[in-house]
């Protein structure tokens, strides 16, 4: 057997700084603080008079997820959800989106790995804040429909952010999502 091959990009491993957040039509990068989410899956146990499990049924599957955004993107997704008329839904908890999570390094722009979150609504937001020099953040939770894991591709790369969420000139392309 083969020794296990980590997910080396030029000897680089994916880390947070790898990755690019955008919502898609109007394919937004959104300025985030993480992401989370998953395929939640229930199986079912058959049992019969045995107290023994004999069988497992496919279950249901029930993606879920969080979101943690800056506030000035909590803003942005907001107003681009409800005035762009995204997902065609008549308030922001019923507007369903789709967001893309790529992976890419700087040292190999052209692999690029991406996630897709398909009928996304966005829910339970949190408001506040708290004293102190971190800014503020607005988490929510996520009821998606579907997750597309890995969609790899080759092409652009992902474009590298600054600090302040902009585009760095001459690092990288501008990506094309969908």
């Amino acid at each position: 057997m083969l020794p296990l091959q980590y997910p080396l990009i030029n000897g680089f491993l994916l880390s947070w700084s790898s990755i690019e957040i955008a919502v898609g039509p109007l394919q937004a990068v959104v300025l985030t603080k993480s992401i989370k989410y998953k395929d939640a899956r229930t199986l079912g146990k058959v049992y019969g008079t045995s107290p023994m499990k004999v069988g497992r049924t496919r279950g249901q599957l029930d993606p879920t997820g969080s979101w943690e955004v800056y506030r000035s993107a909590w803003d942005q997704i907001v107003r681009d959800i409800l005035v762009a008329g995204l997902g065609g839904g008549v308030g922001f908890g019923e507007n369903a989106i789709t967001i893309f999570v790529k992976y890419a390094e700087p040292s190999n722009p052209t692999m690029i790995v991406t996630d897709i979150l398909s009928g996304v609504i966005c829910h339970s937001p949190e408001g506040g804040g708290s004293e102190g020099t971190d800014a503020l953040t607005i988490p929510f939770e996520l009821d998606i429909m579907k997750i597309q894991w890995g969609q790899c591709s080759s092409g652009a790369s992902i474009t590298q952010l600054s600090s302040q969420g902009k585009a760095i000139p001459g690092v990288a392309v501008v990506p094309t999502f969908g």
